[in-house]
Formats: structure tokens, sequence, C-alpha cells
């Protein structure tokens, strides 16, 4: 998906609709068969393609990878 058509959702969608994309990125990832250190590498790789990966795991999840790997 282009950068364009993600800014016009978040543009023009309704709150209903987000809150329903919000579930099913919830369930997709429950549902994944992956295992959890293959989704943990490619999460890692992501977040490295985006210019602020702490803003990509706070968005996922609040928290910073910093915080997230003093979890741990």
């Amino acid at each position: 998906m282009e950068k364009e058509q993600i800014q016009a959702i978040l543009d023009n969608d309704s709150e209903e609709f987000l809150e329903r994309f919000y579930e099913t990125f919830l369930y997709e990832i429950n549902s994944d068969d992956e295992p959890y250190h293959k989704k943990a590498y490619h999460l890692l790789l992501a977040s490295l393609k985006n210019n602020e990966p702490d803003d990509f795991f706070i968005s996922l999840c609040g928290w910073s990878l910093e915080t997230i790997i003093g979890k741990i």
C-alpha cells in the first residue's frame, strides 16, 4: 500500500473503521502460526525500515523498543 493511500484512510475513515482495522490486526497477529522467534525477527527487521523505530513500537503497544527489551 502506498503512503498516500494510508494518509487517505487516516484523513477520511471513521473511528468505527479504525477500530475494526485494529481488531482485525490483533486477530491476525494472534492467529498467525509462525513461531515467536520468527515473528520477533520480522518485527525488528520492519522497525529498521522505519525512520523512528521507537514510534513504530509505541504505536503497536504503547512502549518503546528500549522499554520492551528492558522487560525481558
